[in-house]
């Protein structure tokens, strides 16, 4: 136990007492992977609208209530707004604007008529409201406002996007601005005490954003936790023995046990704070995405309760230890230096795979992927975000790594030269022929 604790304080010292090593293995992969997840939503803007940052809309027969809620509203600026009025869109014609959708526009168009017959929106509406004060029949007053797109997945997240946005904040407006008489004779309601209720504001934002998350966080997490415990590995063990100075610390007093378990317990440790701290930026980049753009891969409000999070870091942990077995077991059974690096990279571009596989996936998880080490992880994490976990498919996931994570753990105990260089030739670090 003396000799896991000095090792492991030894190894750390290495990498704490480098800070340039320290920001490769903590900082670097995440701030680059945290880059990348929030320049996506500009890159696709730009490629589906032309815009990096606002997103086109036509309005075709806007009323004054509209226009004065564009100029306030502050989510309606990340729009840029073309204006048309109804004879104007009749006269240039469907053609022109089927066209603007096909290149990433979306048309939102205004309405209203009473009995049938073309009115003014804001009068209908007024009227509308009069009639409720009054207790009178509102039928015969109809309006509308139709938001089209071409049909095509991302001009759907667009079209969708602004309804959230501007849709509900637009009702209220309408209600704050042209149902006086409504609200004076009891009507509505000027305020939700919810409103000020942080709970609340919690709930309502982290539904969307937490089924937003559980396309990228799971894997990416998994992902980042692996190239470091990889790194630190190919470092620590394979180069250390091709140098010799494994060797050295092998002939030592120190026991295999002792000298493996604090290597091991080194590499868990970073792995899982580098895991950490990668959740820390992108709960700090969600609550600071305020725009909330259609292809936000982390949008607004991302949050986990409490046992949630528990569940979460103990699965990080379970998915550390199998991935550092995982890491010494190629390691050990490899010999050569570059047959080590080429095998440990195999699990990374699988890795790199099924993390973009998971942005596109949309089903549940099957029973036989809890069985599958490390995958298994990913698929836990991703139903804790879903709200979908479970205290089975827990214990399994935990069970099955934790089994395969102690086998590879024996396995290199029980390797009886994985510690000493063989040289091209074939010559040990004692100059004995390997046979």
């Amino acid at each position: 136990m003396r000799h896991t604790s000095t090792i492991f304080k030894w190894e750390m010292s290495k990498i704490i007492g480098n800070w340039r090593k320290t920001m490769t293995v903590f900082l670097l992969p995440a701030l680059l992977l945290l880059a990348a997840i929030n320049v996506f939503p500009l890159l696709m803007n730009y490629l589906t609208t032309g815009s990096l940052q606002s997103r086109p809309v036509t309005i075709i027969g806007a009323p004054d209530s509209f226009v004065e809620f564009a100029d306030l509203d502050k989510k309606a600026s990340f729009y840029s707004f073309t204006w048309y009025d109804e004879d104007e869109a009749v006269e240039i014609g469907p053609e022109y604007f089927s066209d603007q959708m096909k290149k990433g526009r979306i048309i939102v168009c205004f309405g209203a008529s009473e009995n049938n017959t073309r009115s003014d929106f804001d009068e209908i509406v007024k009227e509308y409201y009069e009639r409720l004060a009054l207790g009178q029949s509102t039928r015969g007053l109809r309006m509308r406002v139709e938001i089209f797109c071409d049909g095509a997945y991302s001009n759907y997240l667009q079209a969708e996007q602004f309804r959230v946005d501007l849709g509900d904040a637009y009702c209220d407006y309408l209600l704050n601005e042209l149902g006086t008489p409504y609200l004076e004779s009891g009507g509505g309601d000027r305020w939700s005490t919810d409103a000020f209720n942080p709970f609340t504001f919690v709930t309502r934002n982290r539904a969307a954003a937490n089924a937003g998350a559980a396309r990228t966080i799971p894997s990416m997490m998994i992902l980042l936790m692996y190239y470091c415990i990889y790194s630190l590995t190919a470092e620590t063990l394979a180069s250390q023995r091709q140098s010799g100075f494994l060797t050295k610390v092998y002939l030592s007093p120190i026991r295999k046990e002792a000298l493996i378990t604090g290597k091991a317990l080194m590499v868990i440790f970073v792995g899982i704070a580098g895991s950490v701290l990668t959740y820390l930026l992108m709960f700090m980049s969600s609550w600071l995405n305020r725009s909330n753009s259609a292809y936000s891969l982390l949008p607004f409000g991302m949050f986990l309760t409490l046992p949630q999070l528990l569940m979460f870091f103990i699965a990080i942990l379970f998915a550390a230890v199998t991935i550092a077995m995982v890491c010494f077991g190629i390691t050990f059974k490899v010999r050569r230096m570059q047959d080590v690096i080429m095998n440990l990279q195999v699990p990374l571009i699988l890795l790199i795979a099924e993390f973009f596989g998971n942005m596109f996936r949309f089903s549940d998880a099957i029973t036989v992927e809890y069985l599958i080490p490390i995958h298994n992880s990913i698929m836990l994490i991703r139903d804790i975000f879903l709200g979908k976990e479970t205290a089975g498919n827990f214990f399994i996931v935990c069970l099955i790594n934790l089994l395969v994570a102690t086998w590879l753990f024996s396995a290199c105990i029980r390797s009886n030269d994985g510690m000493i260089h063989i040289s091209e030739g074939g010559q040990n670090d004692f100059g004995k022929s390997r046979k």
